[in-house]
């Protein structure tokens, strides 16, 4: 198989994958014993991210795996259609579902390589040669012999100078939300610790709280499942566990599900705290903004559902105090459950204390919580916005539609 492209531009030339790359087969027995530190699952690659973020350790692997150096490509063999192609900045031990591919001979840049692997190009063929139905996997020998259209030395070095400055921009990006996050959960801490100007404080029960705050219980400011009523047999917005992301707080989708029996159900601005392992610890907390004013929906029977109580909290406020250190590292404390299905008791929630302003407070606190919150999410926007002009730049020169590379990289500087 060939890769196609509409017209052939010049000085571009057709290729074996092989004489630009080799797959390094270098075994490691023993992981665990290997003086290695790192491991790098397929769990560890993300979709079309070219950089590695996170690394296990060798010393929970003991199954056969390979061996990679700093520089090596990661290539994700098994099911391709997740398109994880990842540069290594660091010697490590690598599952065996991946290929481990070094770039080869004068006739690749190697910068290059992973760029053209991140290609649709490249990924229209990994996905034709992929073999089984279960969980489909490349095999070397079959990736070896596809042929592909490279462009020439010089314009190699062109267009990795181009998407590797794109890359750079966006690991700068991704930076600032990080510190920006950092920062929104130390104000967030703070705000809801200290409140906002206060001089003057009181202990109440070893808390120590601004002098007109009251220090409740859970259970006594904030409403834990409330009643909801819905109609057997009726079309309802539904939301799995799935549809709630890590410290994010929209949800992020929804389907519609007949309503038989069951499930939380929760109404406009509620708060959906995940109850179960891994999925408190991992930051799921959702603020419902996916329906209407007096509309219901259902979700999945491991959320606690928490709303304010009237002239006590604001919704927003409770959402705020769900995702706060203070009562994550509570809440994770208490789960109780066999390993790996354990749960938050609904006990919990009549046995801890928390520290609630006057109505008007928390107004102040949510405001300067959104605002911070605000800045995050525009700096999301314009990553969201770097990342597809990457991937844009990626097909447009890998299929030999983009010839101006020169303005390419004036406009990404």
């Amino acid at each position: 198989m060939i890769s196609n492209l509409s017209e052939v531009p010049p000085n571009w030339i057709k290729v074996r994958f092989d004489q630009i790359a080799e797959n390094i087969t270098d075994r490691i027995e023993k992981p665990n014993e290997s003086g290695l530190e790192y491991y790098i699952g397929l769990e560890h690659l993300d979709t079309d991210q070219i950089r590695i973020k996170r690394f296990g350790s060798t010393e929970d692997v003991k199954a056969t795996k390979f061996l990679c150096k700093k520089g090596d490509i990661i290539f994700g063999k098994r099911n391709a259609y997740l398109r994880k192609v990842a540069v290594t900045d660091r010697d490590a031990v690598v599952s065996a579902h991946s290929m481990v591919i070094r770039p080869i001979s004068d006739l690749i840049v190697p910068d290059f390589l992973p760029c053209f692997m991140q290609s649709s190009i490249f990924w229209k063929t990994a996905h034709a040669i992929s073999e089984g139905s279960m969980s489909p996997t490349i095999k070397w020998k079959t990736l070896a012999k596809q042929e592909f259209y490279i462009p020439s030395i010089e314009e190699q070095k062109k267009v990795s100078e181009v998407l590797w400055a794109i890359e750079g921009n966006i690991e700068h990006i991704e930076n600032i939300v990080d510190i920006s996050q950092n920062f929104k959960r130390g104000l967030l801490n703070e705000l809801l610790s200290k409140g906002i100007g206060h001089n003057n404080s009181t202990t109440i029960k070893n808390n120590e709280i601004p002098i007109n705050w009251e220090l409740c219980l859970f259970t006594d400011a904030i409403n834990v499942n409330p009643s909801r009523k819905i109609s057997k047999g009726k079309i309802c917005k539904y939301v799995a566990m799935e549809d709630v992301i890590e410290f994010h707080e929209e949800i992020c989708n929804y389907s519609e599900r007949v309503f038989k029996n069951g499930g939380a159900k929760f109404t406009k601005e509620d708060t959906l705290l995940a109850r179960i392992t891994p999925c408190l610890e991992n930051g799921k907390t959702a603020y419902v903004n996916v329906l209407d004013e007096d509309e219901i929906g259902f979700g999945s029977t491991e959320f606690i559902v928490l709303s304010g109580k009237k002239g006590v909290t604001l919704n927003k406020y409770v959402y705020y105090i769900a995702t706060s250190p203070f009562f994550r590292k509570n809440a994770i404390a208490s789960m109780r459950g066999t390993t790996g299905r354990q749960r938050v008791p609904n006990d919990f929630f009549d046995s801890i204390h928390i520290a609630i302003p006057p109505i008007e407070e928390q107004k102040e606190i949510i405001e300067l919580l959104e605002k911070s919150g605000e800045n995050i999410l525009n700096y999301k926007s314009h990553l969201t916005s770097v990342i597809n002009l990457k991937k844009k730049l990626t097909d447009d020169f890998l299929s030999g539609n983009l010839k101006n590379l020169q303005e390419a990289l004036q406009n990404v500087q």
